[in-house]
């Protein structure tokens, strides 16, 4: 019976995952400035978004945590953000808040840079560290410091932003910092600094979603299957003509193209085709590093609860997801 009633609702579904939005249908969406949300700014800019029916308001935000709070209160209706993040809240308050695409995953985009003199991670003991606490920058430093024999309690960490900790760090303030894209290309490009650890190292650990609330969801299915469907064509636009896309990204960035190139090596942005392998409940990698994340925040007393991975995702809009 269970069976049936699955079959039954998948059908409709996909037909309206077919269908575009009704004309201009208006969505708020909340981000930061990050290379693995290329997909939608292109599609904003290509105008992707308005052939699916749409009217997509882009908002931005600080960092990846902040569009939460606004979509919790209603004043925003898509939030991109962290694995993290998304953990964190669901974790720590009774909000009903799901995952239902995963936009890509750092892969060299975050990282801790240091002084040439600090050669790997084990010389960082009693050095000054730029990172955000709680956040995910820090949980990439606490893996890289157990790889290393090391843990908090042997350095000393200064609590910012990322971006405020790639500016300390250029700046001459901390001996190493731990942040992200365009900060790590610059302190690579610097000549007295280098990355010693990064989500190279550390693969699947930070990875970017669209998350909604859950009665979103079922109010305007229409609405979001079209939304994931004009990012899916932005990504395919990005990857037939790379070089008419790094502009158009350049300018959502506010960075400069050469920066962008570097991003984009450092960062895999995900197709919906991706999606369906990332939600898979079998070795869906997505799925896992979900689990290493509210690991992290459980083992740390930073939630109250352990929220599943089943609790925090929704594929109804990933095409072929197990």
């Amino acid at each position: 019976m269970k069976q049936l009633v699955k079959f039954l609702y998948v059908i409709p579904l996909l037909f309206l995952m077919s269908m575009p939005a009704s004309a201009n249908e208006r969505l708020r969406v909340g981000h930061d400035l990050w290379i693995g949300f290329s997909g939608v700014f292109l599609a904003q800019e290509l105008g992707y978004f308005e052939e699916a029916g749409l009217d997509v308001d882009l908002r931005g935000f600080p960092g990846p945590g902040d569009s939460i709070p606004p979509v919790l209160a209603g004043h925003l209706d898509v939030t991109l953000t962290t694995l993290h993040n998304l953990a964190l809240i669901a974790g720590s308050e009774d909000a009903e808040i799901s995952a239902i695409y995963f936009l890509d995953a750092s892969y060299g985009a975050d990282a801790i840079v240091a002084r040439e003199s600090i050669i790997s991670t084990s010389d960082l003991r009693g050095k000054d560290i730029g990172v955000t606490l709680n956040e995910a920058n820090h949980m990439l430093l606490i893996l890289a410091l157990e790889q290393a024999g090391l843990t908090e309690a042997d350095v000393n960490l200064v609590n910012m932003s990322a971006d405020d900790a790639g500016a300390a760090f250029l700046a001459g303030r901390v001996d190493a910092a731990v942040t992200w894209e365009p900060w790590v290309s610059r302190a690579r490009s610097g000549g007295d600094s280098h990355v010693i650890f990064s989500t190279r190292d550390a693969p699947d650990t930070i990875l970017n979603t669209v998350s909604v609330r859950s009665d979103l969801i079922e109010r305007r299915p229409e609405a979001l299957a079209a939304f994931l469907q004009a990012i899916d064509r932005g990504v395919a636009f990005l990857n037939s003509d790379e070089e008419t896309a790094i502009p158009i990204i350049a300018r959502w960035l506010e960075a400069d193209e050469s920066d962008v190139r570097g991003m984009l090596a450092d960062d895999v942005i995900y197709s919906l085709q991706d999606n369906a392998t990332l939600f898979s409940t079998g070795d869906g990698s997505a799925l896992q590093a979900l689990d290493t994340v509210t690991e992290f925040l459980n083992a740390r007393d930073l939630i109250s609860r352990r929220p599943s991975s089943e609790a925090l995702t929704d594929a109804r809009f990933i095409p072929n997801a197990q």
